[in-house]
């Protein structure tokens, strides 16, 4: 267990923009594993989020900005939404509360504070801008025991550690702090800045970044929050300030007439996150000019990763004419990238209702005619559309009966549904419908199972279910989803896949929601196989270990047995896998009779029939 919170610590720790979606899935998905088997609270959510501010100490100058701070708001409000029950504005009232009396005590501090000392000064003063901009700071507050105590306006310089805290809270809050403060104030502020640093210096070219800034009116900067007391009138620290309330004594300063309350903002609305929508439209690609796309019911989204879409400007030096389907006496071009087709009209519209359509309802008489003959544009990728026009001119293509190379397939599976050919896209479902059967009842044992059935290159299961998603393949969803989850949120979310094979948002977080079902119905029902027989039927053999009262010894042998079964070090799922119990248990079974273990094997073929059948629903493809 311990090692399970290494884990989400570590994933937090090291959270990036560049990473951030990926490891969160992470994170979610070993989160609930640690919450069903692990014992680890939701609470934990919030001890990693402190871990975020300690990823990276702050430097000097360069890096006042702390440089995860953002993220830490980000990923509190992503877990709450996701996964934690209660509200994120409640962690954040309690952290800032601990944040500002910490960071009063360090202003109070600032002329002994050593260069040591100074970073988790900036760090906190990173996380006052952010809640002073989400309307956690009160303004009494922001003017009274922030900026004031910073500059102490009668002292005639500043400490560095207060110039830097000044930098930090005007160039994330400046709009805030500006409405908030008393104009003089803020000018005070800038002219101590613009004398504390060398001319030339890194810190020095920071400052007049925010004066020039806040010249432009905090350009960039959320606006600041609305209070009930609205903009405060001038004041200074001997002054009564009719809108200020007692501060909590829990931030740790002296009671006095100034001392203002942490706001209570108003509980957040429950966000109401729409149903995820697993067979997503494909999206509809519009072209200025006469286009194939102009058939938008029927324009599927392209994967393709090295042609640009339609309306790039494109070199016309750089068109290349298709080296086979070129036809000197072709009557219409069509321009998908930079590659030209000539084609003639009559023959695509003969086998195919699409292109009838779409070449009855436009006037080829109106497009450019650059070489003598009309041109379209098409939002269709070169390989796809020349894949169309073997399908309309090569005889015999494809070949019935045998299965193309996924590249091809995927191919013709777009462009197929585009260009409504009903007979060649059944003909090439028929040969991989025995890959991903709908029931257990149509696996074919000699047959291979998933994207095997494609060959080498074998592809990734991911652009599998890619692929199956956006072409809607009801039916064969249940097993492509089981077959790209069966490796485990590694191989789901592995960076170096190519961009056909990175699933959608909606797509991995049904992948990811179902991978753990299956884990927990493959944990849950192995214990109760295997160990039913200690308890429910006790074995007959004597030398049987599920023939005696659980013992050291048995519970042992048990345990050993759903070990391999399960595999603990397995972060997938092998539900679906036929076992060999005889293989598992090893020579000699470790002491179980014959009679247990073959009938582990039929139990466990139940559990897989069952595991089949809730496959849909698992993956949220059914209710």
């Amino acid at each position: 267990m311990s090692s399970l919170r290494g884990t989400l610590s570590n994933l937090v720790r090291n959270l990036s923009e560049e990473n951030y979606d990926q490891s969160l899935a992470q994170y979610c998905y070993w989160l609930d594993v640690g919450t069903v088997y692990g014992h680890i609270g939701h609470d934990q959510v919030y001890n990693d989020a402190q871990q975020i501010l300690r990823s990276d100490s702050v430097g000097h100058e360069w890096r006042l900005i702390h440089p995860t701070a953002h993220l830490f708001f980000r990923f509190v409000g992503d877990m709450e939404s996701k996964i934690v029950p209660g509200d994120a504005s409640e962690f954040h009232k309690q952290h800032c509360t601990r944040t500002l009396a910490s960071c009063f005590d360090m202003i109070h501090h600032c002329p002994y504070l050593t260069s040591g000392s100074s970073p988790p000064l900036l760090t906190s003063m990173n996380l006052v801008a952010h809640y002073a901009n989400l309307g956690f700071v009160e303004e009494a507050l922001i003017r009274n025991y922030i900026i004031q105590p910073l500059i102490k306006i009668t002292h005639p310089k500043l400490y560095d550690p207060q110039a830097d805290a000044l930098i930090i809270l005007f160039k994330l809050a400046g709009a805030t702090f500006e409405n908030y403060v008393d104009p003089s104030v803020v000018d005070r502020c800038f002219e101590l800045l613009k004398n504390h640093y060398l001319r030339g210096s890194v810190s020095y070219k920071l400052v007049q970044e925010v004066v020039g800034s806040r010249e432009r009116g905090w350009e960039g900067l959320p606006p600041p929050p609305v209070f009930m007391t609205g903009i405060p009138k001038p004041t200074d620290t001997n002054q009564n300030d009719p809108a200020a309330t007692p501060v909590p004594t829990s931030l740790g300063l002296p009671n006095g007439d100034l001392e203002p309350q942490i706001p209570q903002p108003p509980p957040l609305e429950p966000v109401t996150i729409p149903a995820t929508d697993m067979i997503p439209g494909s999206p509809v690609t519009h072209s200025p000019s006469i286009s194939i796309a102009s058939l938008s019911d029927f324009t599927v989204a392209d994967n393709s990763d090295d042609e640009s879409p339609v309306g790039t400007p494109i070199d016309s030096n750089a068109q290349v004419q298709h080296e086979t389907f070129y036809l000197e006496d072709g009557n219409v071009e069509v321009l998908c990238g930079n590659t030209l087709f000539r084609v003639h009209t009559s023959i695509l519209s003969f086998h195919s209702p699409a292109l009838r359509r779409m070449f009855a309802q436009t006037s080829l008489a109106t497009a450019d005619s650059p070489n003598g003959c009309p041109r379209i544009l098409s939002s269709d990728t070169s390989t796809d559309f020349a894949t169309l026009l073997k399908i309309i001119y090569l005889p015999g293509f494809p070949e019935r009966g045998t299965v193309p190379d996924f590249t091809t397939f995927s191919s013709l599976l777009r462009i197929t549904a585009k260009y409504e050919m009903p007979t060649v896209r059944s003909q090439l479902l028929e040969v991989v419908c025995d890959a991903y059967p709908e029931t257990i009842e149509g696996l074919t044992p000699s047959k291979p199972l998933g994207e095997r059935v494609f060959g080498r290159p074998t592809p990734h299961p991911n652009a599998v279910l890619s692929l199956f998603v956006q072409q809607q393949l009801i039916s064969a969803l249940p097993m492509t989803y089981y077959m790209a989850v069966r490796w485990g949120p590694d191989s789901l979310m592995d960076p170096r896949l190519a961009a056909s094979a990175r699933l959608p948002p909606n797509v991995l977080q049904a992948a990811i929601k179902g991978l753990i079902v299956l884990r927990e119905m493959e944990l849950k029902e192995t214990h109760r196989l295997i160990l039913g027989s200690m308890t429910s039927h006790p074995c007959s053999s004597p030398n049987c270990p599920s023939s005696k009262t659980a013992g050291p010894r048995e519970s042992d042998a048990h345990r050993k047995v759903i070990d391999r079964i399960t595999d603990s070090s397995l972060s997938g799922t092998k539900l679906l896998q036929v076992l060999s119990f005889s293989d598992i248990c090893g020579g000699d079974h470790y002491g179980f009779c014959k009679r247990c273990v073959e009938g582990w094997e039929c139990g466990h073929a139940e559990v897989r029939r069952k595991a089949w059948a809730a496959l849909p629903v698992v993956f949220g493809l059914r209710g």
